[in-house]
């Protein structure tokens, strides 16, 4: 920790942030002891600040094995952060733009870990209503979490699908680890990503990765969402697949400028 002597620096508050920070991509868990190993802090006052983050949020404790991971309120946190940076405010007018010209429904996200934040939404009134979260999880089930998915290193993928319950949400989800793999070989070879009714009966969406081209990996997703009940989906594929590749194509340029 750094040695700071201003009167009105709080070391308590550097501590709590110190813990925080401690969790990354790689690190996604971390034990009480190896905290402590690693800041410096004793046990006891490692305790004290981790059960202050768990109750508050920002931190949550496995009730197995007393492994520690980021709660929800630091996704929260990282979101409202997210929406404050040049990248929202770069993307908003491309995903307008296309949103009136073709006037369908719009998601976008930022790829954290193994989830995605929320970046931008914009919807049709004919859209069925639907309060998506601000941190995306069962990426198994949805167009935007395929894209990622399809488009990670083999490895990330690797620890996915062993950290993850590939659970059912309708009768239309795939739920089986080898049919998943070669739903994904298929949507990295055709460029788009379909969630036909697996996510939530009456919703169909197609989603493509936006890449970093700089590092050339995948830094988050966009995705457009019709009712089933106006749209088939091979009408979807047949018409917007073009629209949707152009719109995740204009989005990962400005994912490379501001190297996300």
């Amino acid at each position: 920790m750094a040695n700071v002597t201003d009167s009105y620096f709080s070391k308590t508050l550097q501590k709590g942030l110190i813990i925080l920070n401690l969790f990354d991509r790689d690190h996604t868990t971390r034990r009480l002891s190896e905290i402590s190993k690693i800041t410096g802090i004793n046990k006891t006052s490692v305790y004290r600040f981790v059960n202050t983050l768990v109750k508050l949020g920002y931190l949550r404790k496995s009730e197995n094995n007393n492994l520690l991971r980021l709660g929800p309120k630091s996704f929260v946190l990282g979101h409202n952060f997210f929406r404050g940076f040049d990248i929202l405010q770069s993307v908003k007018p491309i995903i307008e733009k296309t949103f009136l010209q073709n006037n369908i429904s719009i998601d976008s996200a930022i790829l954290h870990e193994h989830k995605l934040i929320s970046l931008y939404r914009r919807e049709v009134d004919n859209l069925i209503f639907l309060r998506l979260p601000l941190v995306m999880e069962d990426l198994h089930a949805r167009a935007m979490g395929k894209a990622v998915l399809a488009n990670m290193n083999s490895a990330d993928l690797s620890v996915f699908l062993k950290n993850s319950n590939l659970k059912k949400l309708t009768p239309n989800t795939i739920a089986d680890r080898k049919a998943l793999l070669r739903e994904l070989a298929l949507s990295k070879e055709r460029g788009y990503t379909v969630n036909n009714e697996e996510y939530v009966k009456g919703l169909i969406c197609i989603g493509a990765p936006v890449i970093n081209y700089n590092t050339n990996q995948v830094a988050g997703a966009v995705s457009l969402d019709f009712p089933a009940s106006e749209f088939s989906l091979d009408s979807i594929e047949s018409g917007y697949t073009g629209i949707l590749t152009k719109l995740a194509s204009e989005m990962s340029e400005i994912f490379t400028i501001a190297d996300v």
